[in-house]
């Protein structure tokens, strides 16, 4: 049998035995041996009187021969084996006698195992501490294993957290796995265990908060429910595991007098507890906050449904735009010739607008464009209106801009049939854009400035956001596309845009 220092501790403080009869092939591990010299303790293996201590395995004389050679018995030895039997039974009953006396705090049930070598650990055992060997289930190894097992499920738990998107969560379970590593470290070294601060919070102020959920986290104590789901329900499991390795620390630690060795351990791990029941309350928060979010919002969109369907529809017609250039009149002079006036090819929708029949070349650093419109009258800059297609092709920087906003833009080389021209800035896509008239923009209570958002109906439908309102009592009411825009709706002839929320 293997006679360990926490049941001889056990058994002796019951009755303050001075004797222990032990069977043979009997065990003592090194802790046992300090604690029986501590206490004056007798050894006696049953057969053999008291014992040797500094010896770790215990046999009778009759199972040592039956290990080795045996010689043949002479007259002499028989008749001294004779004496020795003799001696020996005279000695027996006189320990029968005495055991009759002393009441032995050790089971002599002998082990149906043969005994292990001495200096060699047996399978069940294992070392507590160094030189100190105990069996498995002493209940230090089982909190032990306790500790590993939940540091596991903190690993799995973030593996699940990664998936759900939830990286706060796995920077907190990280921070607790730390902690979880220090307790080990602290109780395998006997060393105290010193914490400030978990989640950013004091063991007080865990405490504080995980009593009053409804003060910090807007939420009642409430049973777990399927309703708060899975994420606040693994972190519920956690906290039921970190309750159970405290128990656990609670039998290692704790004596039969309720007397307890490691109370910076025991504060730790019900600490533990509460900071994963406030990381579920936080989540029911957040998950709480962002129902009512979504509930309003869904309100909301609902009442600007119903309103869209009371109020009269806003109908606009919808123009193409193509490329196109507009010149100020020292870049037509250098394009076209000194005084040179454009020639009107077709007015445009926009009163006092035109195509002119004069094109010019855009080059860029990949490409050109040949024949592009100028559109007339001139101003007062030179504007390049292209799409993001064309800028690709050109090799410039696609820069969307308002009409007359260059800060920023990127240039290009126009090319005419008298000279050309190096623009630095002024190639812009069009921000897309309605032109209203003062009239229109009072009756649909909008203003020179306003971005708004425009439902295109055509055989591709499109919803265009952030559609600036432009006034001007020269404009006429119409919703202005470049051609990429309009070729991605499949716009038609017939086509109309409807403004939505206004």
């Amino acid at each position: 049998m293997i006679v360990t220092e926490y049941e001889l501790r056990a058994n002796w403080h019951k009755n303050k035995e001075t004797l222990i009869i032990l069977p043979p092939g009997s065990v003592i591990t090194p802790s046992a041996r300090d604690f029986i010299r501590s206490k004056g303790i007798d050894v006696q293996i049953e057969g053999n009187g008291l014992q040797d201590l500094h010896k770790t395995t215990f046999s009778s004389a009759a199972q040592s021969l039956s290990r080795g050679y045996q010689p043949k018995p002479t007259e002499e030895s028989k008749s001294h084996q004779g004496t020795q039997a003799q001696t020996t039974a005279t000695n027996m009953t006189t320990g029968t006698n005495a055991l009759a006396r002393t009441k032995t705090i050790v089971s002599t049930t002998p082990m149906a195992a043969p005994p292990t070598p001495a200096g060699v650990k047996p399978e069940h055992m294992t070392h507590l501490r160094a030189g100190e060997l105990v069996t498995k289930t002493h209940p230090v190894i089982a909190y032990r294993g306790q500790l590993d097992l939940f540091q596991g499920d903190l690993v799995e738990a973030q593996c699940y957290f990664q998936q759900a998107g939830e990286e706060t969560l796995i920077q907190h379970l990280e921070e607790i796995s730390a902690l979880c590593r220090q307790l080990m470290v602290s109780e395998v070294k006997q060393e105290p265990f010193q914490w400030s601060t978990l989640l950013g919070l004091s063991p007080e102020e865990l405490r504080e908060r995980s009593h009053h959920p409804k003060k910090y986290f807007g939420i009642d104590h409430t049973p777990l429910s399927y309703t708060h789901g899975p994420i606040v329900a693994r972190l519920h499991r956690l906290r039921a595991k970190s309750r159970e390795v405290e128990l656990y620390a609670n039998r290692a630690f704790t004596d039969e007098k309720g007397e307890c060795s490691r109370t910076d351990l025991i504060q730790a791990l019900n600490r533990l507890s509460s900071a994963f029941y406030i990381l579920a309350c936080e989540v029911r928060s957040r998950m709480t906050q962002e129902g009512q979010n979504q509930a309003k919002k869904e309100t909301q969109r609902e009442s600007q449904q119903d309103s869209l369907k009371e109020a009269p529809v806003k109908r606009v017609a919808v123009g193409i735009s193509n490329r196109h250039i507009h010149l100020s009149k020292t870049d037509l002079e250098a394009l076209f010739g000194a005084s040179y006036t454009l020639t009107v090819q077709k007015e445009l929708s926009q009163p006092g607008q035109f195509a002119a029949e004069e094109t010019v070349s855009l080059i860029g650093p990949k490409g050109r464009l040949e024949k592009v419109r100028v559109l007339g009258p001139v101003r007062k800059n030179t504007q390049v209106e292209i799409s993001v297609t064309d800028c690709f092709k050109l090799g410039v920087k696609p820069v969307i801009r308002d009409s007359g906003q260059h800060e920023g833009t990127p240039g290009l080389k126009i090319e005419g049939p008298a000279g050309t021209v190096e623009l630095t800035s002024g190639v812009i896509v069009a921000s897309r854009h309605i032109h209203l008239h003062p009239e229109d923009a009072r009756e649909w209570c909008l203003k020179d400035g306003d971005r708004i958002c425009v439902k295109v109906e055509s055989p591709r439908p499109i919803t265009y956001e952030d559609v600036l309102i432009r006034v001007s009592d020269q404009y006429q009411k119409e919703l202005h596309l470049d051609l990429d825009e309009a070729n991605a709706a499949l716009i038609e002839a017939t086509s109309q845009g409807i403004l939505l929320g206004v």
